[in-house]
Formats: structure tokens, C-alpha cells, sequence
């Protein structure tokens, strides 16, 4: 079967299902057929949510893509954020963080795209199509399969980062918390352009 967003190839799940790799919709129409199930019965009766790195960098690109609800920011950080605005910069919503107390858990850089289209009201924040997030994601699973088990992963932010460069969308870099550490960046450039044969700054 092929998933109807992304037309990709189905996967089976241990219990009896398919999911597409892509976009993570979960199909169950296969547990209606016997010779699909290895159980007698094969629904399970707790639903379970795996970790997997493709669900943790599609939930980095849609917060760079402002695919997210107001909610999704704590309370806390939007009247600590309110209280200083407006902001001129994502650079400055960044230093205001940094200096957050305690009392602000939650700092969400990783929403800062919403967070500058909210308290930034002169600026423009770019957005993803549908085709360059579906872009995005089948590089990042050629980046996945490349590493091998117990392998230490690259950084989901500099990842992002470097897919972005690869599918022409810098533009949204300025817009994005990035990892400071030049000694990891260089790495990371290193690793990823012999991954994609890539020669990237």
C-alpha cells in the first residue's frame, strides 16, 4: 500500500499495521486481513508512541515552517517574552531568553520562527512549501540510514541547518537557534558533507 499524502511505500509495524516513513500517517486497514497478523488478535490494547529520529527532526522542521499552535508555547514564556516587546530581531528574542529566570521553564528556541512572526510585527518570516518539507525529510532519512548503531547522531539543529542550505532555503537560517560551538560545527560539516557529497560552508 502507498500512503495517499506522500505516495510512499507503507512499512509494517510489529502489531500489524503500516505507517509511512514520511509523514508518519498510521494505516490499520491491514489488520483486517488474516494473513497480515501474526496474533490471533494483533490490535494492541495499549497504544504505544516510539521514539524514532525521523518524528524528532519533522517536529524541528515544522516549527521552522511555523506549523505549530499558540499553545505550544507555555504561558510563562509568552508573558515573559510580552513583557519586553516588541522585539527588533529573532537575535534579540534570543538574548531576552537567555536572560529568562527560573520561573520560565520552557524557552522554545526551537519555536523561534513563531515566536519573531508574533513579536517582530515588521518582520517577514519565510515559510516551507509542502513539496520542500517532503524534501527535507527523504534527506534527513539518507542522513538517518547513514549512521550506524551506537553511532553518536548529529545535532537535529545543525541538521536542519544543513538541509535547509541543501534544498535553497538559507533564507529561514536567520531565523533559527543554532549550535554556537565551532569545534562541533566543523564535525558535523565534515560528517554530513561526505554523507551527501557536499562541499558546504
Amino acid at each position: 500500500m502507498q500512503c495517499v499524502t506522500c505516495l510512499e511505500n507503507l512499512v509494517h509495524t510489529d502489531y500489524g499495521s503500516q505507517v509511512c516513513r514520511i509523514c508518519g500517517v498510521e494505516s490499520f486497514e491491514s489488520m483486517l486481513y488474516h494473513e497480515s497478523c501474526t496474533h490471533t488478535y494483533c490490535v494492541p490494547i495499549h497504544t504505544t508512541t516510539t521514539y524514532t529520529r525521523l518524528k524528532r527532526f519533522k517536529k524541528y522542521l515544522n516549527r521552522a515552517s511555523m506549523t505549530q499552535s499558540q499553545a505550544s508555547v507555555p504561558e510563562s514564556t509568552w508573558d515573559y517574552l510580552l513583557k519586553y516587546a516588541p522585539y527588533k530581531s529573532p537575535r534579540e528574542i534570543i538574548r531576552r531568553l537567555k536572560k529568562a529566570p527560573k520561573t520560565v521553564k520552557k524557552k522554545c528556541y526551537d519555536s523561534l520562527p513563531f515566536l519573531v512572526h508574533t513579536l517582530c510585527p515588521k518582520i517577514r518570516v519565510p515559510i516551507l512549501s509542502q513539496i520542500e518539507k517532503r524534501r527535507a525529510l527523504q534527506l534527513f532519512l539518507r542522513l538517518d540510514s547513514a549512521y550506524k548503531t551506537g553511532e553518536p547522531f548529529v545535532s537535529y539543529l545543525f541538521a536542519l541547518e544543513y538541509i535547509l542550505k541543501l534544498i535553497d532555503r538559507s533564507d529561514i537560517l536567520p531565523f533559527l537557534n543554532k549550535i554556537s560551538c565551532a569545534k562541533r560545527r566543523h564535525a558535523y560539516t565534515q560528517r554530513l558533507n561526505r554523507i551527501f557529497n557536499k562541499t558546504i560552508r
